[in-house]
């Protein structure tokens, strides 16, 4: 009778595949309190995701190749003390998806917009990213201190770090409740994400 691989193989096996899908998505950095950011206002924004050039260089699927093209949508952000909710609607007036985070983590709920593509982006990027963008620089240092996450801020940029490396640089250094374009540079997920907020765009 033929038998199976030993149990400790099909263990080593395990925890080798489970490595590995972790490495697919970018590390996430503790979050801040909902509370610090918390707003009545619901924040309308215009949110441009362009790859780098390495993740455009990448030579392209058929099925690849739209998500990796730069993507322009409007995001309308409402920030509670128990969740984050952003309703990210294409050029056609259609929802694409909701991010929502709160006490049980960072997902996407599906929209109504059939026929686009996905976002390229797992839920926990954007999350931590909007995060880095538009919580104030103190509930940040808060919410990394005694991580591997650190903050790094001057009159014209924000940085985050991770174990002491740059992981991502937003310029202009954000002020809360000053409606001006930020561009975060992502240099661990390989995207730019470009905040714009509705005010900004009025003359």
């Amino acid at each position: 009778m033929r038998r199976g691989p030993p149990l400790i193989a099909v263990v080593t096996l395990l925890a080798l595949l489970t490595l590995t899908g972790c490495s697919l998505s970018p590390p996430v950095s503790p979050s801040p309190p909902l509370a610090a950011a918390a707003s009545e206002q619901t924040l309308a924004s215009r949110l441009t995701l362009t790859p780098n050039a390495s993740t455009r260089d990448e030579t392209p699927t058929p099925s690849s190749a739209k998500t990796r093209a730069e993507r322009t949508l409007m995001a309308f952000i409402r920030i509670t003390p128990t969740a984050l909710r952003a309703a990210l609607v294409t050029p056609y007036g259609q929802r694409l998806t909701t991010l929502v985070r709160d006490a049980d983590g960072a997902r996407f709920e599906a929209g109504d917009a059939p026929g686009e593509p996905p976002l390229p982006i797992p839920p926990d990027w954007l999350a931590s990213r909007l995060e880095w963008s538009l919580w104030p620089r103190e509930s940040l240092e808060r919410a990394f201190a005694g991580s591997e996450w650190s903050i790094d801020e001057d009159a014209t940029r924000r940085e985050i770090r991770r174990r002491g490396t740059l992981v991502a640089r937003i310029t202009p250094a954000p002020r809360p409740g000053s409606p001006r374009p930020l561009t975060l540079d992502d240099r661990e997920g390989g995207y730019r994400l470009t905040i714009t907020p509705r005010e900004a765009d009025t003359p």
